[in-house]
């Protein structure tokens, strides 16, 4: 189960907590937080937190505001699964072990062999059962979540042009155009080089078409123009003609949320994803439109998804035995 980062207010929630020692109120190894009878800790929690904030924010330094946030989600997540798994056993649901089998495969294959995947259970102290009960805990949840929480249908068209009507008086008309690149130098590179380079574009296309990677992943990593490890190739606001006649050409072939074939000029070879073309014509923004009204059903979504575990959290009991591990609003919270 995947519980976003939900907004908080800043109204903070204190239980006190019934230590007698100072000392044992800061062990990383005791339960910080309870849901019935299964304890939560305050090193699993920490952990957890290091892990996101890292994978968040790049590995940039997190300030502590922003570090107590991604420690909220993490708290969230923790009670939450515990909530519907408490829900998911008095309702009974099961789920076929062909599937539990499949998707226990499915993580597997992120492995280079069966040692290494036993390698990594016996690193984390879980044992085969135990990892598989949990692919079936996680199938449950998924499916009582389903029923609960459903996911957003994809936006309609009668939806998307109702978005524009209501938006398009705050459009500037003008020539530019947004959207991000991949570019490989071909300075001091002989004719096979270059073949290859433009094999390796296409390659890249394909992955994003086939959804294996966003534009963006790839561009931070393949791209030869500097900028590009940082911004993800992002290209805001230009003419295109400023880029030269060929990328212009071959922008003009393409609609918004397209990606171009590969252009060659003399300094380089690229490819280019349309994002935005400035020109007032719905089909120009539709490709945005689209991602905002889909950004939309998952916050609506989420915001259920946060009172329907308050709910659950009035059925089964929830304790917050530290203040730093209490969020605003905690989940179950008296």
């Amino acid at each position: 189960m995947s519980i976003k980062l939900i907004s908080r207010g800043v109204i903070a929630v204190a239980l006190a907590a019934s230590f007698a020692s100072a000392q044992l109120l800061n062990s990383k190894s005791l339960d910080v937080i309870r849901v019935e009878k299964t304890g939560i800790s305050a090193g699993k929690i920490d952990s957890l937190a290091q892990m996101l904030a890292l994978q968040q924010f790049k590995g940039k330094k997190v300030n502590d505001e922003t570090m107590a946030q991604v420690r909220y989600a993490v708290i969230d997540n923790l009670v939450g699964q515990e909530l519907v798994k408490l829900e998911c056993k008095k309702l009974g649901i099961k789920v076929a072990k062909t599937k539990v089998d499949s998707l226990a495969a499915l993580f597997k294959k992120q492995f280079p062999s069966e040692d290494a995947f036993q390698k990594e259970l016996k690193k984390s102290n879980t044992t085969l059962a135990q990892f598989n009960t949990k692919i079936e805990d996680q199938l449950k949840s998924e499916a009582l979540l389903e029923k609960k929480v459903p996911y957003p249908k994809d936006p309609t068209q009668k939806q998307l042009e109702a978005y524009w009507e209501l938006n398009k008086s705050k459009v500037q008309i003008n020539d530019t155009i947004s959207g991000a690149r991949i570019f490989i130098s071909t300075k001091g590179k002989n004719a096979q080089e270059i073949n290859d380079a433009k094999d390796m574009l296409k390659g890249l296309a394909a992955q994003v078409r086939a959804k294996k990677a966003t534009f963006a992943q790839l561009a931070a990593v393949y791209s030869d123009d500097a900028e590009a490890k940082k911004t993800g190739g992002v290209m805001n606001k230009f003419l295109a003609k400023s880029k030269g006649d060929a990328f212009a050409k071959a922008v003009a072939k393409i609609k918004v949320g397209e990606m171009t074939d590969v252009i060659v000029d003399k300094d380089g070879l690229s490819i280019f994803m349309l994002t935005e073309k400035n020109d007032g014509k719905f089909d120009s923004y539709k490709h945005q439109i689209d991602y905002i009204l889909r950004v939309q059903a998952e916050q609506d979504r989420q915001m259920q998804l946060k009172n329907y575990l308050d709910e659950l959290g009035k059925v089964y009991k929830v304790q917050y035995l530290d203040k730093k591990y209490t969020p605003p609003e905690a989940i179950g919270a008296k």
